[in-house]
């Protein structure tokens, strides 16, 4: 059943997901639960992380420290390349065809897909299981549906002078972590989700971060999202202009990261280690230019594959090297904590596969806009179908996706396809057992803020915006 909605005020969201390898053992007694906090960070690409191996700047030495205490998920994939489904996907276990949460709709209001009130929720299942729930948000696009609060106990849309960008990180962690220190120190048992919005676009982190990375620079672009994007439309981003926005990309993964640092800090402070386990997670990644592609919305690695990083009591150093999906994260916190399994999970519990066992078999999926993408664990071959010519790529020896295999390689291509389309139906059949939410109408102020991240047309009246075939602007 839904919680009730706390507030309307659109804002970003904050999470925290597991990253790591380690062996864990579930508690043995309701006494011995432990907390779970679950920090999102929006638009959060995995190679641009120092303990994914990015060496370019300095982005994340608190990321990077927390993680060398827990278990990295090195091949996590996010199940859709924006932020409402890839969200609902981490809360319901299950894929985009499952929770049919995908768009925003056409009509003559702009509105959202939600999460239906039959599927079960991270939220419902840790709340069944004796647990206080909260969420802190900083998201838009999730702060307009809610079906998202389902399940939790306190729901709140965190204000702040930029709202998505700016000092978002700090307004978040000043909102929550009052909360989760007095529940750590309290002895729970507690669930908080966190969705942070940096570094999604406008790309324009606080100073001195900022102009940290600005350089000599001497181009048109400032970080904006309309800016690029028309200079993307119009072809004539340049090398320098790409080179540019990386670096203020980074500038926002920077101070993101002091704000996780600061989190961190305050919660060990607290005695968090001694019961809490942390989460890190990204919903998606972001593109600058490759694929011939800007921000999120497409199937290659650069959007979907995420960070999850994992560390908390039960859970050891350590890398897992397997693939795995987002919607794995909510089983193996449901293991971790003996919490109820969902009714119709997808996803898997990583929990062996962290202690040395084995992880997915049959391939991992994504999706976007009719777009599908499996890649199969034993070969790390990938499908992409839907986005014009299919594309096969072989991610071991070409993890950059320049070589497209699929006219060579068709045995493998046709197998690899079969597999894929058994996934997608799995999940349509899914969703006529949890039937679609109902779209929900935004407000002015919800339609303004979107038009400032880039998911709705910019030049028009919020009243007379409507949408593509595939439903999503951006």
């Amino acid at each position: 059943m839904r919680s009730r909605w706390s507030a309307l005020f659109p804002l970003a969201l904050l999470f925290i997901v597991p990253m790591g390898c380690a062996a864990a053992v579930p508690p043995a007694d309701a006494a011995a639960k432990p907390n779970v906090i679950v920090v999102l960070v929006d638009t959060l690409r995995a190679d641009h992380i120092g303990a994914y191996g990015y060496k370019k700047r300095p982005t994340t030495p608190n990321l990077d420290a927390f993680s060398a205490g827990g278990m990295v998920w090195e091949n996590a994939v996010s199940q859709n390349a924006w932020t409402v489904p890839s969200v609902a996907s981490l809360f319901t276990g299950v894929d985009a065809q499952a929770h049919q949460c995908l768009n925003f709709r056409k009509g003559e209001k702009l509105a959202t897909d939600t999460i239906s009130d039959a599927q079960e929720t991270m939220a419902e299942s840790f709340k069944a299981n004796g647990y206080t729930t909260a969420a802190f948000i900083k998201s838009t696009v999730i702060s307009t549906s809610h079906g998202f609060s389902q399940g939790f106990d306190k729901f709140e849309i965190v204000g702040g002078k930029d709202q998505a960008w700016g000092y978002s990180a700090r307004d978040l962690n000043d909102a929550a972590l009052p909360w989760l220190t007095g529940q750590v120190k309290a002895g729970g048992p507690f669930l908080a989700y966190l969705h942070f919005m940096d570094p999604h676009s406008p790309y324009k982190a606080p100073e001195p971060w900022y102009s940290k990375y600005k350089g000599s620079y001497a181009g048109k672009l400032d970080g904006a999202h309309v800016g690029l994007e028309e200079a993307f439309k119009a072809k004539t981003v340049s090398a320098a202009d790409w080179e540019y926005m990386l670096a203020l990309y980074d500038a926002e993964i920077e101070y993101w990261d002091t704000e996780f640092g600061r989190f961190w800090k305050e919660l060990q402070a607290a005695g968090a280690a001694k019961n809490t386990i942390v989460v890190l997670v990204a919903d998606h990644g972001e593109a600058f230019g490759e694929h011939t592609n800007v921000f999120h919305g497409n199937l290659y690695q650069e959007n979907i594959h995420i960070p999850v990083i994992m560390r908390g009591p039960g859970i050891k150093q350590g890398r897992m090297k397997g693939y795995s999906q987002l919607i794995d994260v909510v089983p193996t916190l449901a293991e971790l904590s003996a919490s109820p399994k969902g009714r119709a999970w997808q996803g898997k519990s990583m929990v062996a596969a962290m202690a040395g066992g084995a992880g997915h078999t049959n391939p991992v999926y994504s999706e976007y806009a009719g777009q599908r993408m499996a890649i199969e664990p034993s070969t790390g071959l990938k499908l992409i179908i839907g986005d014009g010519d299919p594309k096969l790529y072989d991610l071991p020896n070409d993890p950059l996706e320049r070589v497209n295999l699929y006219g060579a390689r068709p045995a493998d291509a046709a197998r690899i396809k079969t597999q894929l389309q058994t996934r997608f139906a799995a999940g349509q059949a899914l969703s006529k057992q949890f039937g679609v939410g109902k779209s929900e109408e935004m407000s002015a102020e919800q339609c303004e803020m979107l038009k400032t991240l880039g998911y709705i047309e910019a030049d028009k009246p919020c009243g007379e915006i409507k949408n593509d075939d595939d439903g999503h602007e951006n």
